[in-house]
């Protein structure tokens, strides 16, 4: 104790060093691919709304029951009237086209909106993870996410008309060339419309404002689409051309093209197979790049 009068003196400071078992890892390390696809899968059971509330994962699920649904109705209609071509595949894709945007819209704006809203990019980018790679695995969980709902539904409904034939081997064998078209067109959708939506939420961090642009553009874009090739019906061929304009007649031309079916001139009957699927990946090509310069590292 200090004595009476004296100023009185600060307690020494000191600092007590914990030795609570940490261990440097020796395990395998996987390299830079495991870390790219370890955010992917991250990626998409955030956007699924895996370790979410229930309310988080309604849309996910009402959207993959509505692209199954009318697989199992065509399915149990043939299996009842099997002369009856309830639905051809480019029908299909048609068809299932608004469910697909729909879905974009909802689980896009989730790969990428949250990071920057939260300020988890910083965190990110500390590891050795690089922008390309946060950029390549998104891009990655989106084209993933979207194949299950342009894809595995086709997938099924070719399997299902195979299996009710009376030889399923060998239709399966003698339909090769439908299934390999599937995946073709399911490939090109899915790349198509995700990178679309990964754009758009590339340049907003609240979820809201992405999904109502998503949306807006898909309908401005089919307007746009319509009032074009009306207004250019008595100008060969552009009247054809500014349907590429439209995403929905876009991928129902790549469809019909794929599988041989003729369609009107309105509907791009003239444009050929190769120049719809250039245009398509231009679009995936420009979205991507944009996507990666607006997470490019700045000086």
């Amino acid at each position: 104790m200090s004595a009476p009068g004296a100023a009185p003196t600060a307690e020494p400071r000191f600092g007590e060093v914990y030795d609570r078992g940490y261990r440097h890892y020796e395990g395998p390390r996987h390299g830079q691919a495991s870390s790219v696809w370890a955010l992917a899968r991250y990626s998409m059971a955030r956007a699924l709304g895996f370790k979410k509330s229930w309310t988080a994962k309604i849309i996910p699920i009402l959207l993959y029951v509505g692209a199954i649904l009318p697989v199992v109705v065509v399915v149990g209609v043939t299996a009842f009237f099997p002369a009856a071509d309830v639905m051809s595949y480019p029908e299909y894709f048609s068809t299932i086209f608004l469910l697909e945007g729909i879905f974009v819209a909802a689980i896009a704006p989730e790969l990428l909106c949250p990071d920057r809203r939260e300020g988890v990019l910083p965190l990110y980018f500390s590891r050795p993870i690089t922008r390309l790679d946060y950029v390549i695995a998104k891009m990655l969980a989106a084209a993933i996410l979207t194949l299950t709902i342009s894809l595995l539904p086709a997938v099924i409904l070719w399997l299902g008309k195979q299996l009710l034939t009376g030889q399923p081997l060998a239709a399966m064998r003698d339909h090769l060339g439908d299934l390999g078209r599937i995946g073709a067109a399911g490939v090109l959708i899915a790349f198509y419309i995700g990178a679309v939506g990964l754009l758009v939420s590339s340049f907003t961090e609240r979820k809201g404002v992405a999904v109502g642009i998503i949306v807006l553009g898909f309908l401005l874009t089919e307007s746009l689409s319509g009032a074009l090739s009306v207004a250019l019906a008595d100008r060969p061929p552009w009247d054809q051309w500014v349907i590429l304009l439209s995403p929905s007649r876009t991928v129902f031309r790549m469809a019909t093209a794929l599988w041989g079916v003729e369609v009107s001139g309105r509907m791009g009957g003239g444009l050929p197979l190769g120049a719809v699927i250039g245009v398509m990946a231009a679009v995936v090509a420009v979205c991507c790049g944009i996507v990666a310069w607006r997470y490019a590292a700045r000086d």
